[in-house]
């Protein structure tokens, strides 16, 4: 096999980048062989910062992007100002919108993994989550969200896969990562939650949205297996064993057809075990790089504009890959 030639990121002007070109071997020298090297050749920093909300630059500072402290400050005192007096980020961090479980997961992981000094905002988002947590041990969205998630998804993709009112397998596993990260103490809970999925997993290694659901959905995948990593089960488990293969299966698949989208569930499945997995991850990475935008960001499939969401995810998916291939 050819050696794979990937262009790679990691320090530089304003975005961090090192221009340089790697040559990453046959696959039979791929584990301990020459460092990866990563470089993104557009400002993904500046553009996540000119476009994005909280949550996009809560990210790009966790990718380890150099981020003034005034800014990080400024970050810190929004989320504490747009949250509402249940102690939840509002849907799609939009002051005065019903909090969300969603966001208040991502935004709690991100300040966690940051160490940054927040006061009492972490226990108030531990506080509202655990009161997402329904009676099967999965963790629901309320009912008076379904507007709002339907003006934002029904239109362009759809949103079966994100109902409300029902426990939803990637929403447990988003809000069990972000408690055990937050050191949450209540054992019972966390093991309701792990359950929850372990038990929901279908045949070919993924999960369904939620528990009836026909079909599977591999994007939920990589929201659940960090989680039971967080809450403690093995690498070794058949249930994790099998989520992991199913997962690097279907980004295997995405990046030969050239779906960048899929890519911010790479990190998911690092570090790579075998010379093969080690393969899809630079392969994965590459396509990341491939398809960035000369303003910085990268567009959503249907759109010729560049997301600050995806663009702020694939930032901190290129950052965690890079570390550990």
């Amino acid at each position: 096999m050819a050696g794979l030639e990937v262009l790679l990121s990691i320090r530089g002007r304003n975005s961090d980048i090192v221009l340089s070109w790697a040559t990453i071997g046959p696959a039979s020298t791929l584990i301990g062989g020459c460092p990866l090297k990563v470089n993104l050749v557009y400002d993904v920093k500046s553009f996540v910062l000119e476009n994005g909300n909280v949550l996009d630059k809560l990210r790009i500072a966790a990718a380890g992007y150099e981020i003034p402290e005034e800014t990080t400050r400024e970050l810190i005192a929004i989320v504490r100002a747009i949250m509402n007096k249940d102690g939840g980020v509002p849907f799609d961090v939009k002051p005065g919108s019903p909090s969300s479980a969603k966001t208040t997961a991502e935004i709690l992981k991100l300040l966690v993994q940051l160490g940054l000094d927040v006061g009492n905002l972490v226990d108030r988002m531990v506080r509202f989550l655990v009161s997402r947590q329904k009676n099967d041990g999965g963790f629901a969205e309320t009912m008076n969200l379904n507007s709002y998630i339907e003006d934002k998804f029904g239109a362009t993709e759809g949103r079966e896969w994100y109902p409300v009112g029902k426990s939803i397998t990637w929403l447990t596993g988003k809000a069990l990562e972000a408690l055990c990260l937050a050191k949450y103490e209540n054992e019972e809970r966390l093991r309701r939650a792990r359950d929850f999925l372990l038990y929901n997993q279908y045949e070919d290694g993924h999960w369904p949205d939620y528990v009836g659901h026909a079909e599977s959905d591999p994007l939920g995948t990589g929201n659940i297996l960090p989680a039971l990593r967080a809450v403690g089960v093995s690498e070794d488990n058949e249930v994790y064993v099998n989520g992991r293969a199913a997962l690097f299966q279907h980004l295997k698949h995405s990046i030969e057809s050239g779906f960048t989208f899929d890519m911010v569930d790479l990190a998911a499945v690092v570090p790579p075990k075998t010379d093969l997995e080690r393969e899809i991850v630079v392969q994965g990475i590459e396509l990341i790089v491939r398809t960035q935008r000369s303003d910085g960001g990268w567009c959503v499939v249907g759109s010729k504009k560049s997301n600050p969401d995806l663009s702020a995810q694939l930032a901190l998916v290129v950052k965690r890959c890079a570390e550990t291939v």
